[in-house]
């Protein structure tokens, strides 16, 4: 299957780091990125200044061949958005490894930090950058209003 631009797929596509939809519903071994495209995150209406389809082809490309690009619906996070959640790999879950949550993710060389991390381990395997400092674990996280609506 030749690789199709991210805006051509549907938002609820499971991609791989080649871009390609997933064919088998098997959880990848490596990390999962869950970027969210609900209500406000990955939209023009809340970020008109920011390039959505580039970051998620940083987010697919860039990430290594372990990694899966997950398009979710929305993750209650509105105030926050552009939200992605990496999830650890198989291997790092079982260790211990819980998902991190990155808020504000609107800018190409964030979604460059996010993928550097991922291609290194991601959550439980890599410490985040300094760029990602603001990462929080999920426990941190709680329900915020939903300013996008």
């Amino acid at each position: 299957m030749p690789d199709l631009p991210l805006s051509s797929l549907p938002r609820e596509a499971n991609m791989t780091a080649t871009s390609a939809p997933k064919t088998d519903s098997r959880p990848g071994q490596g990390p999962r990125i869950r970027m969210c495209r609900g209500c406000c995150c990955g939209t023009r209406r809340k970020h008109p200044d920011v390039d959505h389809d580039g970051i998620a082809e940083i987010l697919a490309h860039e990430s290594g061949s372990d990694a899966e690009l997950v398009s979710t619906d929305c993750l209650w996070q509105c105030g926050l958005s552009n939200v992605v959640v990496v999830n650890p790999s198989a291997a790092a879950r079982r260790a211990g490894a819980r998902p991190v949550w990155i808020q504000k993710v609107n800018t190409l060389e964030r979604a460059r930090a996010i993928a550097e991390w991922v291609r290194q381990g991601g959550p439980g395997t890599a410490e985040p950058p300094d760029d990602l400092r603001d990462a929080t674990p999920r426990s941190a996280v709680h329900r915020s209003p939903l300013s996008g609506w």
